[in-house]
């Protein structure tokens, strides 16, 4: 293996041998399973409270225009979870924080890879126990930022692999962030010029409660600046 050429054939065996492993497991990737997401129904589950999930439905009937969508109950989504031919956008719980996931359905023990459920993304946008009622204020940035990072990661497969980071373009020099609770909603709601907004989602609203998500975006087009976790 001294001569150039050999060394030249062996690196090609070793690039060309997980291509061959791929093929044979059939392995997509995300951003591959995510190429029909725009020709399936996303069912919107109100499984919220009342006031939660009229916020959802009235943002979601302005707002959604990446995929054709219906909203169903709880009990609908149950029946139909395991259909790979249908997305779902629904109310998650985790750690004492309400997230937006929008995910595509299917059964885990599909021997078809492309037929699996796949979390598209899950989007932090209250604490359980946070009475400021924020989600409801912002749920038009929240249905806005999940459309922008799906359309982002059927695009890229590194997108679509880094999560919200991968749409987060830093704050224009110039914008004015507001993060006080609030001006921020002032500033949202249009009492104050608009700019853009920094908000905090813990499982109380408070800074001295874990796990802590932070996102700043602006309040025209509701696009994301930046996102952190701590």
């Amino acid at each position: 293996m001294k001569h150039p050429l050999g060394k030249i054939f062996l690196l090609l065996a070793v690039l060309l041998l997980p291509l061959s492993l791929w093929g044979q497991k059939r392995i997509y990737t995300k951003s591959y399973r995510l190429q029909d997401f725009k020709s399936k129904t996303t069912k919107v589950v109100l499984s919220g409270n009342d006031a939660l999930n009229a916020s959802l439905r009235q943002e979601v009937t302005s707002l959604w225009t990446i995929s054709p969508y219906e909203f169903c109950t709880p009990a609908q989504y149950e029946k139909q979870k395991n259909n790979p031919d249908i997305c779902f956008l629904c109310i998650e719980k985790s750690r004492g924080i309400v997230f937006l996931t929008l995910s595509k359905g299917g059964r885990s023990d599909d021997p078809n890879a492309l037929k699996r459920p796949l979390e598209i993304i899950s989007l932090p946008i209250a604490g359980e126990n946070d009475p400021s009622g924020q989600e409801l204020i912002y749920m038009p940035a929240f249905i806005s930022i999940i459309q922008d990072y799906t359309e982002a990661a059927m695009d890229s497969e590194t997108a679509a692999y880094s999560g919200l980071k991968a749409i987060a373009r830093g704050v224009p020099r110039g914008v004015k962030v507001y993060s006080a609770p609030d001006e921020a909603r002032r500033v949202f709601s249009g009492q104050l010029p608009d700019s853009a907004v920094q908000i905090l989602i813990s499982p109380d609203g408070t800074t001295s409660s874990k796990p802590r998500h932070k996102l700043t975006f602006d309040t025209r087009d509701y696009c994301l600046y930046s996102y952190s976790k701590s």
